[in-house]
């Protein structure tokens, strides 16, 4: 009774959580996907049953193939340097040292800055001609005339792949620290003694006891940079000749600037029901797991 009791008090307690969701996330995602079966003119307006016309018409787009393959590598390549790159600094990181503090709290810093500060630094600090960067690589006698590398169509991706990992790598390494601080010195002491290597013991022992926690961040680093709109629209808005021109400025282009909200909510609700999708699927996976 006392437990049956104590269940339904959790419930309640997250009643007020499961309102807002409902109020903020579900609601609008119904609405937009019941709206993505209209035509409407100018995003207002009497409705206009269309069926899967708005879904139809995305096939013929044809920005739709430049955004998907811009997406692809945005992601994947943001994704692979998100996932293995903070495990290297979580594992230099666990341990103690002089200075542990500040080096954690500096690392921080690109995470708690706001999406428009974080652009806007970034971008006066890669300006071509009075950018720091530049500056500092004339100076060092690398350049003679600054690069410009949000203007560039071989440069604007890569640059922006680069911030966005600067941006999101400090909430993997602190993901991967907290992991790491789990496993118990004796055992690191006890490979050693063993005479195992450094490749040995990140082998045998880190990875086995932090390879659900890089899972997971996999799975947020997917659905966090491919629904990532402000960083791409701050510095480059899909240039230059839709090199950075990715599925979310596309949906952006298609309710704002063209103003087709029929479209714009169909694409939105497709790649809406592909990420919770995603998300289903690798949630089960993990609950598998730890059954198995």
């Amino acid at each position: 009774m006392k437990k049956n009791k104590n269940q339904w008090m959790g419930y309640l307690c997250l009643l007020p959580l499961a309102l807002l969701l409902c109020l903020f996330l579900f609601y609008p995602f119904i609405n937009g996907f019941y709206l993505s079966f209209f035509s409407t003119k100018y995003g207002f307006g009497d409705l206009k049953f269309c069926g899967l016309q708005n879904y139809l018409s995305l096939i013929k787009l044809e920005k739709m193939k430049i955004a998907l393959a811009n997406s692809l590598i945005w992601v994947a390549v943001s994704v692979l340097l998100n996932s293995f790159i903070p495990l290297l600094l979580a594992v230099a990181l666990n341990r103690n040292f002089k200075g542990k503090t500040f080096v954690i709290a500096a690392l921080l810093i690109p995470w708690v800055t706001p999406v428009v500060g974080f652009a806007m630094m970034n971008k006066w600090l890669l300006e071509p001609d009075v950018g720091v960067i530049g500056g500092i690589m004339k100076k060092a006698g690398l350049l003679v005339q600054g690069i410009n590398f949000l203007g560039r169509k071989d440069l604007a991706l890569p640059t922006l792949i680069l911030l966005n990992f600067w941006q999101f790598m400090p909430f993997g390494v602190l993901l991967l620290t907290s992991a790491l601080s789990t496993i118990s010195e004796e055992l690191y002491d006890a490979m050693k003694v063993d005479g195992a290597t450094w490749i040995q013991i990140l082998k045998n022992l880190i990875l086995p006891n932090v390879g659900n926690m890089i899972g997971f961040l996999m799975f947020l680093g997917t659905v966090w940079t491919f629904s990532n709109y402000s960083l791409i629209y701050l510095l480059t808005k899909g240039g230059p000749a839709n090199s950075t021109y990715t599925v979310p400025i596309l949906i952006f282009e298609k309710a704002f600037t063209e103003f087709n909200v029929g479209q714009s909510v169909a694409l939105a609700s497709l790649v809406g029901i592909i990420l919770i999708t995603f998300g289903i699927w690798y949630f089960r996976k993990m609950n598998m797991s730890k059954e198995g």
